[in-house]
């Protein structure tokens, strides 16, 4: 197996790449690209950016794609702004949710304006 860091991963496209530290077996030092299903199978729920993992690939329609892939480490920098990044998220979800509901309930007695 291989090692590398993880160049970046969006879990909403549910794909990423990863920079391997050394050469295959080709001497192909190209980013590889890992797919959320690879993670799954792996029982790994999200990468970081700058994540360590152990991976095995193959080509897949000219390009090298992970197969199995190891979490060796984590980058606590990138997990901790990743959940920060989450509680904003979800801070401004429910900041939304309620203005809604508090403008259903003055808009509730104007039904002319309907």
């Amino acid at each position: 197996m291989r090692q590398g860091k993880v160049k970046w991963y969006n879990g909403k496209k549910c794909f990423g790449f990863i920079s391997p530290d050394t050469p295959n077996e080709d001497g192909n030092t190209d980013d590889v690209f890992v797919h959320s299903s690879s993670l799954k199978e792996a029982g790994i729920r999200f990468l970081n950016e700058n994540d360590i993992v152990e991976f095995e690939e193959e080509p897949r329609n000219g390009k090298l794609s992970v197969t199995t892939i190891k979490l060796i480490q984590r980058d606590e920098e990138s997990a901790r702004r990743f959940q920060e990044r989450r509680a904003e998220y979800r801070r401004a979800r429910e900041e939304r949710k309620h203005r809604e509901e508090k403008s259903e309930k003055r808009s509730g007695f104007a039904f002319w304006k309907k």
